[in-house]
């Protein structure tokens, strides 16, 4: 299961890979990345906080259409 989902309000995009329970959250340095784990230290989900400013449109779209 891979889910994506783009909250335009907080322009936070995760990836989620399963549905566990989200157990601990870790910071990747200033990437502005947040990698969730579940109890078993399985990631369950990764976010990128202000992603419009990270990644361009033109890359979202070409990232969409390969």
């Amino acid at each position: 299961m891979i889910k994506i989902e783009y909250d335009k309000d907080v322009d936070i995009l995760e990836i989620m890979f399963s549905e566990s329970s989200v157990h601990n959250s870790e910071c990747v340095g200033e990437t502005g990345m947040v990698v969730d784990y579940d109890k078993d230290n399985n990631i369950v989900a990764v976010e990128i906080t202000s992603f419009t400013k990270r990644v361009s449109r033109n890359e979202i779209a070409e990232t969409v259409l390969i």
